[in-house]
């Protein structure tokens, strides 16, 4: 089972890394923070795909630096919504402000960060990525779905610091991905 899984990562990822590296090495422990920057509905897809995973999680859309307590990993879910950050009464900069602190935080503390781009080409655009950039270059793993990376830019940013990326074809195949990232 874990053989055929390992084979079917493969079969849906890019792999910017050395040849020596692989994805299916990519390892996160449990439990799990999962947060937004840009305040989008994709973070309850991440949520469900996360249930259906078995994972252990918290789900915070403004977690806070104190939230990353007792966590091993942080989940960034990226991407924009101007309706999202309304409802969350916060602006742009404030929100790239929080994610900044929350990342340094994590890294402070040897959390691994795994970036999550659900939304596709929906989430892509201005707004969206100075959001998706900060999410990226910060990331440990990133697991994007493949339209929402059209331009490579997420698979650029992944070679350029060597960061694995798992890119999918569907969100629901980020579920075998989370599986096999923290189990």
């Amino acid at each position: 089972m874990r053989r055929s899984v390992a084979l079917l990562l493969f079969a849906v990822v890019f792999q910017p890394l050395a040849a020596e590296d692989t994805l299916a090495d990519f390892k996160a422990k449990q439990p799990i923070l999962i947060t937004t920057v840009g305040q989008s509905a994709d973070i309850l897809m991440v949520k469900i795909l996360s249930q259906k995973a078995g994972l252990q999680f918290t789900m915070d859309k403004l977690a806070r630096p104190d939230s990353l307590a007792n966590q091993s990993a942080l989940i960034i879910v990226s991407g924009g919504s101007t309706k999202g950050l309304g409802a969350a009464k916060i602006n742009p900069e404030d929100e790239l402000a929080r994610v900044q602190t929350l990342v340094d935080t994590a890294r402070a503390a040897g959390i691994k960060i795994i970036t999550m781009h659900m939304g596709g080409k929906a989430r892509r655009g201005k707004m969206s990525d100075r959001f998706n950039q900060l999410a990226a270059e910060n990331a440990d793993c990133m697991i994007v779905v493949k339209s929402g990376d059209e331009d490579q830019f997420f698979s650029n940013i992944a070679a350029e610091k060597k960061i694995p990326i798992f890119l999918v074809e569907k969100i629901i195949n980020a579920q075998e991905v989370l599986e096999s990232i923290f189990k």
